[in-house]
């Protein structure tokens, strides 16, 4: 994956928890998203986009086991809003498309 490309997933990442705000939206529900999107969309690549995410405070996640099924929950926080809504400045590690 390149550069651009992880910052296009990052950012469209964001509008799909925009979607799903105030409620969390599961890395599986992000994943076939993506995939639907015809951009890489797996749960390995998710959480790492997720992480980078949540260090720059743009989404909070939290982590569940469900049926023994393991799962990550993210959630769009203001600051994410923020950024998608061009109240802050754009960040160059997130791709938005206003």
């Amino acid at each position: 994956m390149n550069n651009k490309e992880a910052k296009e997933i990052r950012g469209f990442i964001l509008t799909i928890l925009k979607v799903q705000y105030p409620s969390p939206a599961s890395d599986r529900l992000i994943s076939l998203t993506l995939n639907d999107s015809q951009l890489d969309g797996s749960l390995p690549q998710i959480r790492r986009h997720l992480h980078y995410l949540e260090e720059k405070g743009y989404v909070r996640t939290e982590e569940g086991n469900e049926l023994g099924i393991q799962r990550t929950m993210a959630t769009l926080t203001a600051k994410g809003i923020d950024l998608l809504d061009g109240n802050i400045p754009d960040d160059p590690g997130v791709l938005v498309i206003r």
